[in-house]
Order: structure tokens, then C-alpha cells, then sequence
């Protein structure tokens, strides 16, 4: 059997035609540890750091809504509440990736999200003690890697006193311990600099999301050094490195963490992968784990869109609804639908986040990769036997019909 699929060409009636091309996956991990910031901060450092923090915001997402996708429904108990905690927070990384995607757009910088190099992968890790970034259900092990990705970093006085000297020996800071260090650090940058260069954030501001699109007021356009800093404390006060804030990300895992026994979770397999998938035979699991990695980079490419979109223009605004379709009719359900495959015993397959097309670096134009993605779910369709299954499909299906490319 070949090793490898694809299906960004001609659709076909046989599964088999998909799996065409030799050799094993590209594995891109996530970006870390960060080190730390340099003694002498310039624009560029600061453009990359911005980069480094679009990466971990985006490299969150994935894991937290494999996590939400895994709880049972129990009708307002405890995995209700788990569901609707574990869905803010995912949200609110949307958000700090948006601000930190309006910060480099402020500073004249680009970064697509729709890249091959910087969609991540997983298993992978972050920050200096490697906590894990695996796609898990919302058990016990896995809150405990998310209770220590989102925990302050409050360093104690002989920690200060290291760092100075590491610094000064190596002449870069030391390596991030957490992800509230690493902004902590950006602020610093970002205060030196703009006192040598006060239109430090004159760039862009055309191409930025503002509280009109999604957020409200904890969406901020970037404008200057304030309105950068601003936009820090926004996502440093929502959950990384903040302490006494009952609803930052750290306090609401803390308080699900003591009451992880209260609800139940799909039992994924380990390590889950659309190639296991392939190998394991089931055909419909195949085939929607492609078309949620192929819906998850066809919002990645809408966000990259709408910022190459003139400001409320006619395409800007098709983007906007386009965005938020793809999340709640296409994105969501998909994964409802793949996460009811049994691949082993017990076992349940899981979203994968993986970058699409499969085994290739190359970017899919919008309408090569929206008609990938009608064909993948007309396929998972026509190889599904359960009815239940039939009509979650379909439904998704039916939600195609005004998603093409703006």
C-alpha cells in the first residue's frame, strides 16, 4: 500500500486514487522555546518576536478545541460548563492572534497564516520546560499540560539575579519559562525602541481586525506605542502570566483541573494522524479528518485575505462572514462527525490540524482549496453506511453552498 494520499486534483469515485505519493509526513513543530529578548532591542527584534507570538497563539487553538470536542453533553452539568470554559478560552486565543497579527501589520510586517512552515504540528512542545502539545481529550494529563502552558511565571529574586548574569555572559536573556514572560519581555522591547523611534507603529492600519469585526472593545487597532501596549496587557490579563484574575485562562483551567471526575470524555487514539486513519481502514474517518485539516487552513487563508482587503470593502466584508461560517458550520461539525469514527477498540479518531494539502509544501490557490475541501466531505459522504452519520454530512455539505472564495 503507498505510504502517502493527496486529493488536491480531479475527484474520482475510488479512494484509492487519493493515495498516491511515496514517503512520510512533514512534521513542523512548535515554534520554541522562545529565547529570550536581546539587550539591545531593534524593530526587526521586535517584528520577529511579534511572529514568535502569532505562533504560539495559533499553535494553542488546535489543542484546546481537540480538548472541547471530546467532552460528552450532559445538559448543563459540569462537562456543559467544562465545554463552554475550554470553547472562551480557545476564543480569546483567536483574539491574542488577531492583536498580535494588528501589531506587526502596525509595524509594516507580514506573516501568513496559511504557510506550510508555520502551520504547527503535533505532538510538539513550548517553552523551556517542553510542555507538551498534544491533541488529547480534556483529561487529566492534558489539563495538566494546560495548566502549566497558561501559569504565570512570578521569578524570585536569585532568578532575577541569574538571568542578569546570563545575559550579560551570553548577551541574550534567558529562555522563556512562560508564555506571560515571553510579553513581558516584547513590552520591553517595545518601550526601548519606540523611545528611539516614535512612529515605530506607523504602518498599517487598513488591514487590521478591528471591535467591529469580532471581539469589541478587546480588539484594538495599533496605532502607537500605546495602543501596542494595550494590546499586550489584553492578552497577558486573559490568562498568560496573570495572577488574582478569576476569569483569566490559568484560574478557569485551575478550577477545571479540581473538577475533571465531573464529566466524560471520547477516548482518542494516541497520537492521532489522518495517515492512522488510512492505514486503519476507516474510510469516512479518512476522509473527514482531510476535510477538517482543508477547512482549518481555508480559515487560516480567509483571515490571510481579509487582510490583503482594502478597508470595508465589498470582498473585506464577505471575508468577515465567511470567517465565521467556516468556523461554526463547517469547522466545528466536522469535527463533531470525525470524533464518532471508532478506529480501534474504544478508540475514536480526533482532529488534526494537519496543514492541507498532505505531503506538500505548496499553498492551494482559494478555489482549489474550497473545491478540495466539497470534494472531501461528497466523499466522506458517499463512503458513509450509518445514516446518523449520512446526515451530519450532508448538513455540512448543505453549509458549502455559500462558502466559496470571495
Amino acid at each position: 500500500m503507498p505510504a502517502k494520499f493527496a486529493l488536491h486534483g480531479p475527484v474520482t469515485k475510488n479512494p484509492g486514487d487519493f493515495v498516491t505519493l511515496p514517503g512520510s509526513a512533514f512534521h513542523v513543530p512548535v515554534k520554541g522555546p522562545p529565547i529570550g529578548g536581546p539587550e539591545s532591542w531593534t524593530k526587526n527584534d521586535i517584528i520577529e518576536h511579534v511572529k514568535t507570538g502569532m505562533k504560539i497563539e495559533l499553535s494553542t487553538m488546535p489543542i484546546y478545541f481537540c480538548a472541547l470536542n471530546s467532552i460528552h453533553h450532559d445538559n448543563g452539568g459540569w462537562g456543559t460548563k467544562a465545554r463552554f470554559n475550554i470553547l472562551a478560552i480557545a476564543e480569546q486565543e483567536m483574539l491574542h492572534l488577531a492583536l498580535a497579527g494588528n501589531m506587526l501589520a502596525s509595524l509594516g510586517g507580514s506573516q501568513p497564516l496559511y504557510n506550510h512552515k508555520f502551520v504547527p504540528s503535533y505532538p510538539s512542545s513550548i517553552l523551556f520546560d517542553n510542555v507538551d502539545m498534544v491533541l488529547r481529550p480534556a483529561d487529566k494529563e492534558n489539563l495538566e499540560c494546560f495548566l502549566k502552558l497558561e501559569a504565570p511565571y512570578m521569578p524570585s529574586e536569585s532568578d532575577l539575579l541569574d538571568m542578569h548574569h546570563q545575559a550579560k555572559a551570553n548577551n541574550v536573556a534567558p529562555t522563556y519559562m512562560s508564555i506571560g514572560q515571553f510579553y513581558k519581555e516584547l513590552e520591553r522591547g517595545i518601550q526601548a525602541v519606540a523611545q528611539k523611534d516614535p512612529d515605530l507603529f506607523g504602518g498599517d492600519v487598513y488591514h487590521q481586525f478591528r471591535g467591529a469585526d469580532f471581539f469589541d472593545s478587546n480588539m484594538t487597532v495599533i496605532t502607537d506605542k500605546d495602543s501596542a501596549l494595550k494590546a499586550l496587557q489584553t492578552i497577558v490579563d486573559q490568562g498568560e502570566g496573570s495572577l488574582g484574575i478569576p476569569e483569566s485562562h490559568y484560574a478557569l483551567f485551575v478550577e477545571l483541573y479540581q473538577m475533571r471526575m465531573n464529566w466524560k470524555c471520547i477516548n482518542y487514539i494516541d497520537e492521532p494522524s489522518t495517515e492512522k486513519y488510512w492505514e486503519n481502514g476507516n474510510m469516512v474517518a479518512f476522509f473527514l479528518s482531510l476535510a477538517v485539516n482543508a477547512s482549518y487552513c481555508y480559515l487560516l487563508q480567509a483571515i490571510d485575505r481579509f487582510r490583503e482587503e482594502d478597508l470595508d470593502s465589498v470582498s473585506q466584508t464577505q471575508l468577515l462572514r465567511q470567517i465565521r461560517r467556516i468556523m461554526v458550520a463547517i469547522l466545528s461539525p466536522a469535527m463533531h462527525a470525525l470524533a464518532g469514527q471508532e478506529i480501534t477498540p474504544g478508540r475514536f479518531a480526533a482532529p488534526c490540524f494537519e496543514f492541507y494539502p498532505p505531503y506538500s509544501e505548496d499553498c492551494l490557490t482559494p478555489s482549489a482549496l474550497f473545491n478540495a475541501l466539497s470534494a472531501l466531505l461528497e466523499m466522506a459522504l458517499g463512503v458513509a453506511e450509518d445514516e446518523a452519520v449520512k446526515d451530519e454530512i450532508s448538513k455540512i455539505v448543505f453549509s458549502m453552498s455559500d462558502l466559496g472564495p470571495a
